[in-house]
């Protein structure tokens, strides 16, 4: 592996500078024709930091976090608390959704500001039906530390990162082993565990979730954890009593509620079958 040597780099620049360009070199493409990928350029005799840099560092972040790429611009700016009714109410705690989605949003938000300063050891549980924004508030908080922090996130759906721990039995995870891949989500500074509940779990599949999440509550790593399913009622039937006495160890519970998915209301929006306006109007 080759190491940046920022000495080599100006030496080569300005010996570059010198040089009459051939016909090849001139025709030569690079990403970032700034500084013609090397991380730094010159202005007279000093070399100064490209910020093609950053790009490629932030983007090797996200790549690295594995977001869904159609989340990565979900942020806390573009929350829209137009699909939460200010009349709605929900029956135990007599909160209008819009007061439990604002509540949430800002749980959200503290968590991701303090998290970045490194004060945070407690993680969030937001919970809710689906099409509710669960997800998307998870990503705000990603998107929030990785452009805001050198810290790292791994973002999982946890059906998926579990069919890909029992692919690597068989080689086809990708070359991942399951060690590889426990090890991973067990010791990221942050972890998103998104959509837990959505699988049939077995007793193999429940000591797998336990496994990474009882290591994370004893090395006090933060989890954001998404689930359509009550804690206390399903999803304890589901991945059993002692992983969600762990959930309930190491995460703030949260909630958010809707009248209909927010994904089929945006659907609906987009095909212009229904206006913004009217649609609020009704709740």
């Amino acid at each position: 592996m080759d190491y940046f040597n920022p000495e080599k780099v100006i030496k080569d620049l300005k010996a570059r500078n010198k040089e009459t360009p051939s016909k090849e070199k001139r025709i030569t493409k690079f990403e970032c024709n700034k500084c013609q990928d090397r991380g730094i350029y010159m202005e007279g005799e000093f070399a100064v930091p490209c910020q093609c840099v950053k790009r490629r560092s932030l983007e090797n972040k996200f790549k690295n976090c594995q977001i869904p790429k159609s989340m990565l611009k979900h942020s806390f700016n573009n929350f829209d608390f137009r699909y939460y009714s200010s009349s709605l109410k929900e029956p135990l705690s007599k909160r209008t959704y819009l007061e439990i989605a604002q509540k949430t949003y800002l749980f959200a938000q503290e968590f991701a500001r303090d998290f970045i300063k490194g004060k945070v050891t407690e993680g969030l549980l937001i919970q809710g039906p689906v099409g509710s924004g669960k997800t998307f508030l998870a990503c705000c908080i990603v998107n929030q530390v990785l452009r805001n922090s050198d810290k790292e996130v791994l973002f999982v759906i946890v059906p998926d990162l579990l069919e890909k721990i029992k692919a690597s039995y068989s080689n086809a995870a990708g070359g991942y082993s399951e060690y590889t891949l426990v090890e991973a989500a067990c010791e990221i500074p942050l972890l998103v565990m998104d959509d837990l509940g959505a699988h049939s779990y077995t007793e193999w599949t429940k000591n797998k979730l336990y496994n990474i999440i009882n290591y994370r509550v004893n090395h006090e790593l933060p989890t954001i954890i998404t689930t359509n399913l009550i804690l206390a009622g399903d999803l304890t039937n589901l991945i059993g009593e002692r992983t969600v006495s762990r959930i309930e160890q190491m995460c703030r519970p949260l909630w958010l509620e809707r009248e209909r998915d927010i994904r089929e209301v945006l659907r609906e929006e987009k095909a212009g079958q229904i206006r913004h306006s009217s649609f609020f109007e009704k709740i």
